[in-house]
């Protein structure tokens, strides 16, 4: 069968969706700047999809190669934060996990401070947000470790985590409006920080 290659534009991916694809997944060299911003590339590229993405990034920090996951290898880390964003890049995760045999850390990153308190019933639904996904592990015959950290900024706590033997990051994050492409401080401040892929 013949392949017909497309040089991967804004035109391009725009043309393409309205086939009526349910996500786009990109993988660009060189996507993420200094500053853990997007490239003018990728901006272009995801602005011509109106849907669900999935990037798969090299932070300027991460090696030259993309780690290959499997039962020895080093973990997949997954902040989570109770959002169903957050859930389905757990559930990603997930099926990563049960093709790759690759370990997985579930992390609930509780934001504390002057107007985030500690208390009981706040400690209770992120215990409840990670049996969750500890049944959602179960359906994927994956075996989970799980921890909840609480700092004033999540991307210390995530940062820390991936410092300890973490090959890969899966973040579930929700698309900020506007015209350039952004996903949160904690994400732009991930993706400065940290020095494996993440998606």
């Amino acid at each position: 069968r013949r392949r017909h290659e497309v040089q991967l534009s804004a035109e391009a991916v725009a043309k393409e969706a309205r086939k009526g694809y349910g996500m786009l997944l990109i993988g660009l060299g060189r996507a993420v700047t200094a500053k853990g911003g997007f490239s003018h590339r990728l901006n272009e590229v995801a602005g011509a999809f109106d849907g669900p993405l999935c990037l798969v990034l090299k932070p300027v920090a991460a090696g030259r190669h993309m780690p290959r996951l499997g039962p020895e290898s080093g973990r997949i880390l997954v902040p989570v934060n109770g959002t169903s964003v957050a859930r389905r890049g757990a559930e990603l995760a997930l099926a990563i996990a049960a093709v790759t045999g690759a370990p997985v850390k579930m992390l609930y990153v509780a934001r504390v401070g002057r107007d985030q308190p500690r208390d009981a019933v706040s400690h209770r639904r992120r215990e409840a947000v990670l049996k969750d996904i500890v049944a959602l592990a179960d359906r994927y015959g994956v075996e989970i470790e799980t921890a909840i950290r609480s700092r004033p900024a999540a991307a210390d706590a995530i940062a820390r985590q991936a410092g300890r033997g973490v090959a890969l990051i899966v973040m579930g994050v929700a698309r900020r409006p506007g015209e350039e492409l952004l996903f949160g401080e904690t994400t732009s401040d991930v993706l400065q920080r940290c020095r494996c892929p993440v998606v």
